[in-house]
C-alpha cells in the first residue's frame, strides 16, 4: 500500500488517482505551468470575519467555491447564521 502525497490517505497499489481528493498518485515534480492547490481546511479566522461583517461571507463563497469549497461554505453558513441570530435579536428589541 502506498499514501498520497497530497492528503495522506491509504491507496491501492494501482491507483493512478487518489480518490480522497483527486490528485494525481505519481511523483512527478510539478512543473511551472501547475499551480500548488490552495490549502482548504476551515479558517477559523475567516469564519469570525465572516460572523462579524456577514456581507463579506456571502461574497467570499460566490468567489471562492471552486477553488477552495470548504473554507467558502463555512463562511457562507457563519455569514447566514450571523445575519439571522441579528435579525432576530433586532426583531425582539423592537417588540
Amino acid at each position: 500500500m502506498k499514501f498520497c502525497t497530497h492528503c495522506g490517505k491509504e491507496l491501492m497499489d494501482e491507483a493512478v488517482i487518489c480518490p480522497g481528493c483527486g490528485c494525481s498518485t505519481d511523483n512527478k515534480p510539478q512543473t511551472a505551468t501547475t499551480q500548488p492547490r490552495e490549502d482548504d481546511t476551515v479558517s477559523v479566522g475567516l469564519c469570525i470575519l465572516a460572523a462579524l461583517i456577514p456581507l463579506f461571507g456571502l461574497i467570499y463563497w460566490p468567489v471562492k467555491h471552486s477553488s477552495t469549497p470548504k473554507k467558502a461554505r463555512a463562511c457562507g453558513i457563519t455569514a447566514i447564521i450571523s445575519w439571522a441570530v441579528s435579525f432576530v435579536l433586532l426583531m425582539l428589541m423592537y417588540m
